[in-house]
Protein backbone atom coordinates (compact mmCIF):
# COMPACT_ATOMS: atom_id res chain seq x y z
CA UNK A 1 0.00 0.00 0.00
CA UNK A 2 1.03 3.19 -0.84
CA UNK A 3 1.67 6.61 1.54
CA UNK A 4 3.32 9.57 1.85
CA UNK A 5 2.54 12.26 4.45
CA UNK A 6 5.79 13.83 4.91
CA UNK A 7 5.53 18.03 5.38
CA UNK A 8 5.80 20.02 2.20
CA UNK A 9 9.71 20.55 1.54
CA UNK A 10 8.80 24.07 0.76
CA UNK A 11 6.76 25.77 3.91
CA UNK A 12 6.49 22.40 6.33
CA UNK A 13 2.80 22.04 6.41
CA UNK A 14 0.63 18.84 6.15
CA UNK A 15 0.08 17.58 1.95
CA UNK A 16 -2.89 15.86 0.81
CA UNK A 17 -2.82 13.06 -2.19
CA UNK A 18 -5.14 13.54 -4.78
CA UNK A 19 -5.30 11.67 -8.03
CA UNK A 20 -2.94 12.26 -10.66
CA UNK A 21 -4.73 13.46 -13.97
CA UNK A 22 -2.15 12.06 -16.06
CA UNK A 23 -0.31 13.57 -18.58
CA UNK A 24 -0.43 16.57 -21.13
CA UNK A 25 -0.35 13.63 -23.86
CA UNK A 26 2.94 14.83 -25.43
CA UNK A 27 5.31 12.73 -26.83
CA UNK A 28 8.03 11.34 -24.61
CA UNK A 29 10.98 8.94 -24.53
CA UNK A 30 10.20 4.90 -24.10
CA UNK A 31 11.47 4.02 -20.82
CA UNK A 32 13.89 1.52 -21.04
CA UNK A 33 16.55 0.23 -23.22
CA UNK A 34 16.07 1.01 -27.05
CA UNK A 35 15.49 -2.65 -27.78
CA UNK A 36 12.97 -3.81 -25.23
CA UNK A 37 10.21 -1.85 -23.23
CA UNK A 38 8.01 0.41 -25.58
CA UNK A 39 6.10 3.25 -24.29
CA UNK A 40 6.33 6.06 -21.80
CA UNK A 41 7.37 5.59 -18.08
CA UNK A 42 4.47 5.50 -15.71
CA UNK A 43 3.24 9.04 -14.33
CA UNK A 44 3.03 9.07 -10.45
CA UNK A 45 -0.22 7.46 -8.90
CA UNK A 46 -0.78 10.74 -7.04
CA UNK A 47 -0.01 14.03 -6.27
CA UNK A 48 0.87 15.76 -3.56
CA UNK A 49 -0.40 19.35 -2.69
CA UNK A 50 0.54 21.52 0.08
CA UNK A 51 -2.33 22.18 2.39
CA UNK A 52 -1.28 25.72 3.14
CA UNK A 53 -2.66 27.97 0.24
CA UNK A 54 -0.14 30.70 1.02
CA UNK A 55 2.76 28.12 0.25
CA UNK A 56 4.68 29.34 -2.70
CA UNK A 57 4.61 25.31 -4.17
CA UNK A 58 0.86 26.15 -4.31
CA UNK A 59 1.30 29.32 -7.15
Amino acid sequence: MYSDYEACAVCGSEVRLVPNAGSSGGAREPAGPEDGVVGAGDEPVDVRVCTNDDCPSRR
